[in-house]
């Protein structure tokens, strides 16, 4: 009886052992499934984070680099006052390097609706060299976004008002707001730049430096 047991497994051992290798396998697939579902949502919260630090780093640079100018009344229509509503603005602006434009452009921030909600176009114009028209897509798939503009009264306290038309140089301060699925934190900048397009930001004075 010994010698007939270590001559082989019988058939009700082997069918357990099969039945035990099945559920592991259907458990393992099971947590590859789970494990793969986990990635893809991680990859695309990271990539709507990333856009929206992309998005935000490229407004923010633009705005910082406004260009103000003085209202003149002998010179109706100026396009290259700070000109603002609460979901447009045009202002003239140091072009950043990441947007492959030298000197002074004319910057239009635009939002538009589509099918997927709405987004937020970024134009510019060279003033100089190429004067071609681009575009970049800041926003997207938004549910709502809006501007407001913020200046300090003689006291010193920052007054809103959500349209920049029949003002002097540009805001002290500029709100974009985006709200969608994704979270996009409200962006706050401060324009540096003096109305001396020569300008170089000295972030010790908040004034302006010359080579």
């Amino acid at each position: 009886m010994t010698r007939q047991r270590e001559a082989g497994y019988t058939l009700a051992e082997l069918l357990v052992v099969l039945a035990l290798l099945g559920i592991m396998a259907l458990v393992m697939a099971d947590g590859m499934r789970f494990g793969g579902r986990v990635w893809e949502a991680s990859a695309r919260k990271a990539e709507a984070i990333e856009t929206m630090s992309g998005g935000q780093t490229l407004l923010r640079t633009v705005l910082e680099r406004v260009v103000p100018r003085d209202l003149d009344p002998g010179v109706p229509g100026d396009p290259d006052l700070f000109r603002a509503s609460p979901t447009r603005m045009s202002f003239l602006a140091l072009a950043p390097s990441a947007i492959d434009a030298g000197g002074v452009s004319r910057f239009e921030l635009d939002v538009r609706n589509t099918a997927a909600g709405q987004e937020l176009v970024l134009s510019w114009t060279p003033l100089a060299g190429n004067p071609a028209r681009q575009q970049r897509i800041a926003v997207s798939r938004a549910t709502a976004i809006t501007f407001a503009y913020a200046r300090r009264d003689q006291d010193g306290s920052l007054v809103w008002r959500n349209d920049w038309s029949d003002q002097s140089g540009a805001p002290d301060l500029v709100l974009v707001r985006v709200r969608g699925p994704q979270p996009w934190p409200d962006l706050l900048v401060r324009p540096r730049i003096s109305r001396d397009p020569a300008c170089i930001y000295d972030p010790v004075s908040f004034g302006c430096r010359h080579a």
